[in-house]
């Protein structure tokens, strides 16, 4: 027959807590380490005002230099207390103050328990009483760890609140940062919706004038005509589902673009030609709606400005796509506001890693050069 004998809940608890303490030590960074050493120097330069006066006498030098040891155990203790203590507890509560407090005395009574022997053993003690000028005997250890162990919670409590301070701030900056990167999100959200129902609408003055010249056509060329409806109904065909995706890609908006010119080309003599460049590995990149179109429909809008050709052409540049727009026409990089919408798209949409630039080559052609960051739709 065996015999289970029962345990503690001291040393239950004391058996739970090794993992704990071994898992704080483990996690302990830079950050933590520069505290510690910060904190040592700052009591070690604080104990040495209290014997400048004293620089002269023998020993003096041995109290330094542990004033500097005792510091080092003191926030070693204080600093793997605490990290242990708010272990998997929220940053703030009762059950973190109740911790956080137990923290603080059983890293001062630790650190007293091995400094303050130590110091004994070394004969510290003695020299700090002589040089007092003190005629009593000194203390017994009991009485220096009891005294010493005070003290130390000072230090402690102090080092443990600047920790606390330092950490609740930081949560405090990472939660401001979270909710402004929901913000943006949802704001991108907001803007890709508009996008979408803004592409889904055609142009009303354009879908009228082309239906106007389609009933003139039709009393002239009945097949001219049906062809001209044919091309604007595929054109509705690909603008209007838009309204119900959530994006889109670079074929897909240049499919767009190409029925909408294919309606163009019908209603003014072929007039502007057109031309894709667009490699395999750039073809499913997303690419938000209303960025392209309204360059290609503001560049062929109006009879006197119809450009003689309109090229696209598109590349990868490492983890971005270009859109380079060719439009054979001058002036067309005079600031209005269209281009400033697609700008102002562009950094809703992507930030700074997007630009849209705008330069006359060749004196005849406006080249307009629009660069986003490569993403699989």
């Amino acid at each position: 027959m065996s015999v289970v004998l029962p345990r503690s809940p001291a040393l239950d608890s004391g058996l739970r807590g090794v993992p704990r303490w071994w898992r704080a030590w483990s996690e302990m960074n830079r950050r933590h380490f520069a505290a510690w050493l910060l904190a040592s120097a700052s009591m070690a330069v604080v104990d040495l005002t209290a014997v400048v006066d004293k620089l002269h006498m023998t020993g003096v030098s041995k109290i330094v230099a542990f004033d500097w040891v005792t510091a080092l155990i003191i926030f070693g203790f204080s600093l793997l207390a605490w990290v242990a203590a708010v272990d998997g507890v929220p940053a703030s509560g009762h059950t973190r103050n109740v911790r956080v407090g137990w923290a603080v005395i059983v890293a001062a009574v630790l650190a007293a328990c091995i400094a303050v022997p130590v110091m004994h053993m070394l004969g510290i003690d003695r020299l700090w009483w002589e040089m007092s000028g003190k005629t009593k005997p000194p203390p017994s250890l009991a009485m220096l760890i009891l005294g010493n162990s005070i003290n130390f919670i000072a230090w402690t409590a102090l080092f443990v609140a600047a920790a606390e301070v330092v950490q609740r701030r930081s949560l405090t900056n990472e939660a401001i940062r979270a909710n402004q990167r929901e913000q943006a999100t949802l704001a991108r959200d907001v803007l890709e919706s508009r996008l979408a129902a803004m592409q889904a609408q055609v142009e009303p003055q354009f879908l009228f004038d082309t239906l106007v010249d389609i009933e003139k056509l039709y009393q002239r060329d009945i097949g001219a005509a049906a062809s001209n409806l044919d091309r604007l109904i595929t054109y509705l065909r690909v603008a209007l589902p838009r309204l119900r995706d959530a994006g889109s890609t670079v074929a897909a908006e240049l499919e767009l673009v190409e029925a909408y010119l294919d309606v163009v080309r019908s209603l003014h003599g072929g007039a502007p030609s057109f031309t894709v460049t667009l490699p395999e590995d750039c073809r499913d990149a997303r690419f938000y709606p209303m960025l392209l179109l309204p360059l290609v429909q503001r560049a062929v809008r109006g009879d006197s400005s119809i450009p003689a050709s309109v090229q696209i052409a598109v590349q990868r540049s490492d983890n971005d796509v270009v859109i380079v727009l060719l439009i054979e026409a001058s002036g067309g990089c005079a600031e209005d506001r269209e281009i400033a919408r697609v700008r102002e798209r562009l950094a809703g949409l992507y930030g700074a890693r997007a630009s849209l630039d705008c330069r006359e080559v060749h004196g005849d052609t406006t080249q307009l050069t629009m660069r986003v960051q490569a993403a699989t739709a």
